[in-house]
């Protein structure tokens, strides 16, 4: 016997539930959309006429009939106007004012036989086929750009013919990321974010912060708004470096400018990293918040405090904003408002992220700076453009498939950690290798090293022929996520010699100015005694 057919009907109870859950859905679909810092037009495009709408042929030949019409219709005026013209003399100004017309006539008639050119390239500017006014319109700002790009390459090679002879120019500034001038980069987005930022974070690496470090940019933050823009160093990656190492750093910069040290993120796989006992990810990223937040409140402004954050490509800029995101709250990668990545180049635009009513976050794309070569600085000076980029690659400015050759780049961290003790020695322990054997020519054992590396971690070619390209790219990856211990000693202070010429090179390039600029700023920020720093 069939079984009974059971109803459809849903109770009340059921329904209401369904609309419950729905409802709720829709709201916390609202709330993460208001999240999302990336800005989206609710206006929806005009698609034109659809090609399956019935009158389209219809609507399409009314439009032509109307442009023809009004043609006809200018001509008809111009003519009249003519004629008229010649039928009744008439006074000078009246003559002048005929003219006028005659001409503003003409002008539209040319504006309409342009049209009409127009509309033979499928390009008419017609409010009555938005789409095609859409083509057009990107076919205007596509030449303009271009014609602008021309214009500002022209005046690039005029400044450069111009600027060969300036001492202050790094070789550095015409390396590039995606071929647009490293020069035009630091123009656009710098200003900007020091134009709309009232404090500036300067991001360092922790393993070579002077090497990431630029003294125009400072000089530049100090001069903005007639020196009212607040300028904090921020020593980022400090877990990849020794406390002692970590602790003379700190001291060497807090005579220029207050500095903070930070754990934006955790480190890589298998990376080497050094114990902190005081400095830990949700620490750090505490403690910069209490003191933006501390300074914001010592302004009493009606409006939120905008912070910049700048600094070289994969310094960790984007890194700093999730973490002081991470630290409101919530897991970090729920909250991760700026994309970042282990790789330069992730962060491509300014990005306004707001923390609360307080407090904006401005991240900026990693750019080269240029830097100065002052003699009491201790900067990387590259003596030709090969050293130059294997120093940005070092640096990790630069995308892996940027990277034509690396092996210039581990010669350069052979010989950087060879100024250390056991740091060469760690490093071969790390790929398990013996001895390096150096070139008896040229003393150098890249190649010796690279050799090793490349039958330890498989890079062989046809034959068994070591790939060291393969095996360099290796060992610049393992460098950029710390596998590879590695950093720069900071700078000792000079010993003071007797006279004014001792005093100079004892005090460097710190006044009394810079210490009231750091016992001031410290105050205003709330620095003291945090990390042991007296005044920041």
């Amino acid at each position: 016997k069939p079984a009974e057919p059971k109803s459809k009907r849903v109770p009340t109870r059921l329904r209401n539930k369904i609309q419950k859950k729905s409802a709720a859905k829709q709201r916390k679909d609202k709330k993460v959309a208001k999240r999302n810092p990336e800005w989206k037009s609710k206006l929806k495009k005009d698609p034109g006429i659809p090609n399956l709408f019935p009158y389209k042929e219809k609507l399409l030949h009314k439009i032509e009939e109307d442009r023809v019409r009004r043609k006809e219709e200018l001509l008809r005026r111009r003519e009249l106007l003519k004629a008229t013209n010649a039928a009744q003399p008439a006074t000078a100004e009246e003559d002048a004012e005929q003219d006028a017309m005659i001409d503003d006539l003409d002008g539209s008639d040319a504006d309409a036989d342009a049209g009409d050119a127009m509309d033979e390239d499928g390009s008419d500017i017609d409010e009555s086929n938005p789409l095609a006014a859409l083509i057009a319109s990107a076919r205007k700002a596509a030449e303009q750009y271009d014609k602008d790009l021309q214009s500002g390459d022209e005046m690039d090679d005029d400044s450069d013919g111009d600027d060969e002879s300036d001492d202050d120019t790094d070789p550095r500034v015409n390396e590039v990321q995606g071929g647009a001038s490293s020069r035009k980069a630091y123009d656009k987005v710098f200003k900007t974010v020091v134009e709309q930022a009232d404090v500036v974070l300067y991001v360092l690496d922790a393993r070579d912060p002077e090497g990431t470090r630029s003294r125009d940019v400072e000089r530049a933050v100090m001069a903005a708004r007639g020196g009212g823009k607040r300028l904090i160093l921020i020593l980022n990656k400090v877990d990849l470096i020794p406390p002692p190492v970590l602790h003379s750093w700190l001291t060497h910069l807090r005579r220029f400018f207050p500095t903070l040290p930070l754990r934006a993120s955790n480190p890589a796989p298998n990376a080497h990293t050094f114990n902190h006992r005081d400095i830990t990810l949700q620490s750090t990223s505490t403690a910069l918040f209490r003191v933006l937040k501390s300074f914001a409140a010592s302004r009493n402004l009606k409006r939120a405090i905008s912070v910049g954050v700048i600094g070289y490509p994969n310094v960790g800029k984007s890194s700093v904003i999730n973490a002081l995101l991470s630290r409101l709250g919530g897991s970090r990668n729920q909250r991760a408002a700026c994309p970042a990545g282990a790789e330069a180049g992730v962060t491509t635009s300014i990005r306004a992220v707001k923390i609360d009513n307080r407090l904006t976050l401005l991240d900026s794309p990693g750019i080269v700076f240029p830097s100065t070569t002052a003699a009491s600085t201790p900067t990387f000076t590259p003596r030709n453009p090969t050293e130059a980029h294997a120093h940005l690659v070092l640096l990790n400015a630069i995308p892996p498939k940027q990277i034509d050759d690396p092996i210039p780049a581990v010669s350069l961290l052979l010989k950087r950690l060879s100024a250390t003790a056991n740091l060469v020695e760690r490093m071969t322990q790390f790929y398990d290798l013996p001895p390096l054997l150096a070139n008896p020519a040229s003393g150098d054992a890249t190649m010796d090293f690279l050799v090793q590396v490349a039958r330890k971690r498989g890079r062989l070619g046809r034959g068994g022929v070591p790939n060291v390209n393969a095996a360099a790219m290796t060992v610049v990856t393992d460098w950029r996520d710390g596998r590879i211990q590695g950093w720069t000693e900071a700078p000792v202070p000079a010993v003071a010699v007797a006279g004014e010429e001792g005093k100079a090179v004892a005090d460097g390039e710190i006044g009394p100015d810079q210490k009231v600029i750091v016992t001031e700023w410290a105050k205003e920020f709330k620095l003291d005694g945090l990390w042991g720093g007296e005044a920041g």
